[in-house]
């Protein structure tokens, strides 16, 4: 109905344009063509436009076996299917209050898409039907640049429960003409993932053909969140110049909420024969299949297994993995007997082993994504609670007597003062109680009876 009524109304308007017949025409085919209408007006680079073509024979001759032929050049070219000849057969002499004189053609053109605002030239050339006299003219069509942007790029593609996370969205114009007045939002249905420091709503104002804006949040993921991959509805709207409407776009992304934790290592105990360590998961996501593990490093060896699978930790939950460790710190039997009588022995052999009392461990285990991770922790060991399972009684009876000899060598001194202390009184005593039996009696007479 809508191409019934261009139609009409362009017949109208080249009707108004008829002169009148006279007599030097009345012999003749005088052909009139006009751009009838297009559609849409302005045509919109990167769409289809609908050409309508009027022909008029203002001459007093019929003519027979039209033919109608356009030229597209840039940015014109013909959709898949259309001819760019077309038979319009035969349009009759002008007579007042007739339409036989006028014929409508109709072609479908597709419009380059990088094609820039502007007004553009379509040539179409007419004739009869096997002659070789053909006619040319120009036609012009207003094209105007298509506004699009899109949502293109998240920097962010999985977020820590409880951590604050930068979360950027990039809109790019891939359109023919700048953007004005966009205003961008998002939400999550769940309400899992939300803005921190702002609303959820930005504006800009102005995008320049082929460029883009960044726009970032502060977003956060529930702690309580259960692991997964969560939608975030997106929300573009910008005013469309070609039609002076407001042009929505909604679309979709998806962020994954989970990921990695964290563990804390501690020694714990040493008894039975084992050395047992606390693993505290401390990170905001569960971790399955969790193992320990005591890689091979200089200053220890394990007897036995060296990895333990404690199975699975959630968040906030510990466990106990123990070993049967060997520090070399046992190696320094033979060092101390060289440095027996060495008062600052134990000093020194303290400060050359403070580096065997650190144990590299790692602990494996399965994120929430189901990918492997491993983290490795360096745990504290305070000498007193380094020794093998089978070797910390011998261990430490060494250091039992290396203590000993240490406390004599120490003390000697203190126990030759005592022992000349006493003797010095015992000898004051003798030397007094012989005096008053004889007043002449002298202290190095105690010797020489002595010797007697």
């Amino acid at each position: 109905m809508k191409n019934t009524m261009l139609q009409i109304l362009a017949i109208l308007v080249l009707m108004t344009y008829i002169p009148a017949v006279n007599a030097g025409l009345a012999g003749s085919t005088v052909l009139s063509i006009s751009l009838a209408n297009y559609d849409p007006n302005p045509a919109i680079a990167g769409n289809t436009v609908d050409v309508r073509i009027g022909i008029q024979n203002i001459g007093g001759t019929t003519t027979n076996d039209l033919m109608l032929e356009v030229v597209p050049g840039y940015p014109f070219e013909l959709v898949p299917g259309e001819n760019a000849i077309q038979d319009v057969g035969i349009v009759q002499e002008y007579q007042a209050d007739s339409t036989q004189n006028i014929k409508v053609v109709k072609y479908t053109m597709q419009i380059n898409k990088d094609a820039p605002a502007g007004s553009y030239e379509l040539k179409v050339k007419y004739y009869e039907q096997g002659s070789t006299d053909v006619v040319q003219k120009s036609l012009y069509l207003d094209v105007k640049s298509k506004e699009s942007a899109e949502v293109i790029h998240i920097d962010q593609t999985m977020l820590v429960p409880g951590k604050q996370s930068s979360l950027k969205f990039t809109i790019n114009n891939v359109g023919n003409a700048p953007l004005r007045d966009l205003t961008f939002n998002w939400d999550n249905d769940e309400k899992v993932i939300l803005p921190v420091g702002s609303d959820n709503t930005k504006y800009i104002k102005y995008i320049d053909i082929g460029n883009g804006t960044d726009l970032e949040y502060q977003v956060m993921a529930d702690t309580n969140a259960v692991p997964g991959l969560y939608k975030l509805n997106l929300h573009l709207t910008y005013e469309d110049s070609t039609s002076n409407k407001t042009k929505t776009i909604n679309t979709f992304a998806g962020v994954y909420v989970g990921g990695g934790t964290d563990f804390d290592v501690a020694f714990s105990d040493n008894a039975n024969g084992q050395m047992s360590f606390s693993v505290a998961n401390i990170g905001s996501n569960p971790a399955n299949s969790v193992s320990v593990v005591i890689p091979d490093q200089p200053g220890w060896s394990v007897s036995g297994s060296n990895s333990v699978i404690i199975g699975n930790l959630n968040k906030g939950d510990y466990t106990v993995a123990s070993f049967k460790l060997q520090s070399s710190i046992n190696n320094m039997t033979s060092q101390n007997r060289a440095g027996r009588n060495n008062t600052n022995f134990q000093g020194r052999s303290m400060q050359r082993n403070s580096s065997s009392d650190t144990l590299l461990m790692q602990i494996a285990y399965t994120d929430t994504r189901g990918e492997r991770s491993v983290v490795e922790k360096q745990v504290k060991l305070g000498i007193q609670n380094m020794g093998s399972a089978d070797g910390q009684t011998a261990f430490q009876g060494r250091r039992g007597g290396v203590q000993q000899e240490s406390i004599f060598s120490n003390y000697a001194l203190y126990f030759i003062g005592i022992a000349v202390l006493v003797g010095i009184v015992v000898g004051h005593r003798k030397y007094r109680s012989r005096k008053l039996l004889d007043p002449d009696f002298k202290i190095i007479d105690l010797f020489k009876s002595r010797n007697k």
